[in-house]
């Protein structure tokens, strides 16, 4: 009876296994974009997976974005910066990032946002990213493309 049951569990996974379709496909994109003052580089690394059991579809996705913004100019230019806030927005997600200064808080060329996640959408790699640049109120808008 052991032996019977056994070969039942076997064929049941058999069967559901059998029935099931996965296509994962690897993602890495990297979106560029510049502007007189900034250049600005988006990067999407990932997996998304596709599961197919009999008629009904089931997506998931796991992957990690980073977005670098690059002063073009001498960083010295930029001594008398209070704020600065960098955002992104795609078609899949978003990002901001918020930073203020004093009189002594030395800056940088180069600033960096990264993010991850599982199970959300991810980016075309046709599409168009907007950063946006926030200079203690002054805003510069960049778009970035894909670099293929």
């Amino acid at each position: 009876m052991k032996k019977l049951s056994g070969i039942l569990i076997l064929i049941m996974l058999l069967i559901l296994t059998g029935c099931t379709k996965q296509k994962v496909t690897k993602v890495s994109y990297t979106y560029k974009g510049e502007n007189d003052l900034w250049t600005a580089e988006y990067k999407v690394n990932g997996t998304k997976t596709i599961t197919e059991k009999k008629d009904k579809g089931q997506y998931s996705s796991e992957y990690n974005n980073t977005l670098t913004v690059t002063y073009k100019k001498d960083v010295s230019e930029l001594a008398s910066m209070k704020s600065l806030e960098i955002s992104y927005k795609s078609s899949a997600t978003g990002g901001k990032s918020n930073q203020s200064f004093d009189d002594n808080t030395p800056k940088q060329k180069a600033y960096t946002i990264k993010t991850s996640s599982t199970g959300s959408a991810i980016e075309r790699e046709d599409e168009i990213i907007k950063v946006d640049i926030n200079i203690d109120g002054k805003i510069q808008t960049i778009e970035l493309k894909n670099a293929k």
